[in-house]
């Protein structure tokens, strides 16, 4: 009967039909944690800062592998394949369609938003009614890491929009506002009492039943609501309701293009998006922005100049450069700032290019983009990438849309997806440059000094940065002005008046610790385990002396022949992990190179016969056996 997992309250593990006791504390948030990962390799360095935090203790990887082997005896069955291998510096968890509440709850209620916009309500409330169940009474808990923590966030904002469009469908298919249907919408806006379109589909419901004074008191609570916690009144379409509710004019189904919230916008949800004159679907995907933004000006007049030709033709604009100099958050505020010239809709991928070690392929890249343009459609899936790739052109054909394509990896993720005419652009990011010759390609570099200080000002605050300015500096600068860096360091400050810049620029000089407090680690990661035959000469490097590395000192530091050499710090220079300073020279950067001194003592520790050194603090160390 194999193992059904269910996380969508309190963690519980059935193998075989019988239900199996999953051990608490740390082992449970490393399944859940790998369960939202599911296929795909979590690196060791995250899981370890899901688990422990910033500072692990020294004993936190031999904890990781115990827990590791606690999870296989629970889920492994003999004669089955493994369930939980270590592979590539991280643990992998393999998971069957069907055997995942939260993957189950996101397929149902995914396949009901497309049945209600192809105007089937009554097999839309089925399937929303079927994912909604898989929710437990008692709300998923635990203490979770900020991945997994902002993970369940966007689950419980799923459920929020899949309970709402629930509710729309009931009521489009005449409920009368049921004891079941109050209690739902009652128990929801309880939950988001921020959601205009809680509100309006309570007083509707309330209103339907006859309870004309409970949809008026329901209007003042949501007045309440809003004010109390946004200082704003409630929009225009549920003062119209309140208004037709006074009337006492009846009330017919909440229309489903409604304005979205504000702090709705970040989860598109597909039944408020409009459809074109032709019957097609406009989907806008881009995220909002949730995390200050710095400088880039010249870089923005580029990007902004390159979209603009989209005009004429379709065009392809591509961002390349490390981890964690910023580049999708450049790329999303270029597409805002285009927003108007692509009216017929604007996609966002993640291609996971950033930290998964298996990024989506070519077809599922495709498929995905296939669905957002035309959901729901009553076709057979693609047999191939190719027909694939030409029913999106087909799709994109003399219309003006905007595709984000975050964090590829390859140019066969992003090939052959715009048409041969029409107002399409893509825009790519990636650590090197995916795209042909022919399209425009930025390199983005760490931030200038002073809008790497301007980063830390908007980040940590003005009195931090005002009463400490050397200390502020130093943190810049051993930040390597990278923005991922500077943000992640400045969350420190935010823990308490115990924290200063001081004290933090003093815990970045320690080299124990100051690749974990940037937050670089998980993504150096997904560019060394592309290295390759040059991953053993990058560890090596990363036991040298800081300073300019050359063809000649890499040969004498590992043994290789001078030409294998070269080779390696050439491939170093196409992952983005070291970058020409002259003629033969090249330059590692300091967190980089921690990061290859801190793997390499762990791979010194593995294959040791003895009993291996205690792992560094904030190292990143692989998951062993």
């Amino acid at each position: 009967m194999g193992v059904s997992f269910q996380i969508l309250g309190p963690v519980r593990v059935h193998r075989d039909g019988e239900a199996q006791r999953v051990p608490a504390g740390r082992p449970a948030a490393l399944l859940v944690t790998l369960l939202l990962h599911a296929g795909a390799v979590v690196p060791v360095e995250r899981l370890r800062e899901e688990l422990w935090g910033r500072c692990p203790p020294v004993s936190a990887l031999a904890n990781l592998r115990s827990h590791a082997s606690q999870l296989r005896h629970l889920l492994d069955s003999p004669g089955r394949p493994a369930r939980l291998p270590a592979e590539h510096g991280g643990y992998l968890l393999r998971v069957e369609p069907g055997e995942l509440d939260a993957a189950e709850f996101e397929r149902l209620a995914t396949e009901g938003h497309a049945a209600r916009i192809g105007g089937e309500p009554e097999l839309a409330a089925t399937l929303l009614g079927k994912a909604l169940a898989l929710w437990s009474s008692t709300d998923p808990s635990g203490a979770y890491g900020p991945v997994t923590a902002a993970a369940f966030d966007r689950l419980r904002e799923r459920r929020a929009a899949a309970r709402e469009t629930y509710a729309n469908c009931r009521l489009d298919l005449g409920d009368a506002g049921t004891p079941a249907l109050l209690t739902l919408l009652r128990d929801h806006v309880t939950e988001h009492p921020l959601r205009e379109p809680a509100w309006a589909l309570l007083m509707t419901a309330l209103h339907r039943s006859g309870d004309q004074a409970g949809a008026v008191r329901t209007y003042q609570a949501a007045c309440r609501a809003l004010d109390g916690e946004l200082g704003v009144a409630p929009g225009p379409e549920l003062t119209e309701l309140y208004r037709e509710v006074r009337r006492h004019a009846p009330r017919s189904p909440v229309p489903s293009r409604r304005r979205v919230a504000p702090h709705a916008r970040d989860h598109p949800d597909i039944r408020d998006r409009p459809v074109d004159p032709q019957g097609r679907r406009v989907p806008h995907e881009l995220p909002c922005p949730s995390a200050p933004f710095v400088g880039r000006r010249a870089e923005l007049a580029r990007l902004g100049d390159a979209l603009a030709d989209a005009r004429r033709q379709p065009v392809t604009v591509a961002v390349f450069g490390m981890a964690g100099t910023g580049k999708s958050a450049l790329a999303l505020r270029a597409a805002a700032a285009a927003l108007d010239a692509f009216p017929d809709g604007q996609l966002h991928l993640d291609l996971g290019g950033s930290v998964a070690d298996t990024p989506p392929p070519p077809l599922q890249v495709a498929t995905r983009v296939l669905r957002a343009l035309h959901p729901g459609a009553d076709e057979p899936a693609p047999a191939g990438i190719a027909e694939a790739r030409a029913r999106v052109r087909s799709l994109l054909f003399d219309r003006r849309v905007l595709l984000v394509l975050d964090n590829a990896t390859d140019a066969a993720q992003v090939d052959g997806l715009l048409p041969v005419r029409g107002g399409c652009a893509l825009l790519v990011t990636s650590r090197t440059p995916v795209t042909s010759g022919d399209a425009p390609a930025l390199r983005l570099d760490p931030l200038p000094a002073a809008d790497a200080l301007a980063l830390l000002r908007a980040t940590a605050g003005d009195r931090p940065v005002d009463d400490e300015p050397e200390a502020a500096s130093a943190v810049v600068s051993l930040c390597e002005r990278l923005p991922l860096a500077l943000r992640t360091v400045s969350g420190r400050l935010t823990e308490g008046p115990h924290w200063s810049l001081s004290r933090l620029a003093r815990l970045l000089r320690d080299e124990r610790y100051r690749l974990a407090e940037t937050g670089l680690g998980p993504r150096l990661g997904a560019s060394y385990r592309r290295l390759g035959s040059a991953a053993p000469i990058f560890l090596r490097l990363g036991r040298a002396h800081p300073g300019p590395v050359t063809a000649e000192l890499t040969a004498a530091l590992t043994g290789a022949p001078p030409e294998d050499a070269a080779r390696a710090l050439d491939r170093l220079v196409a992952a983005q992990l070291a970058e020409p300073a002259g003629p033969g020279r090249f330059h590692i950067g300091d967190l980089v190179r921690l990061y290859a001194a801190e793997l390499a003592a762990n791979e010194a520790a593995q294959t040791a016969t003895v009993r291996p050194a205690p792992a560094r603090p904030g190292g990143s160390p692989g998951p062993g056996g």
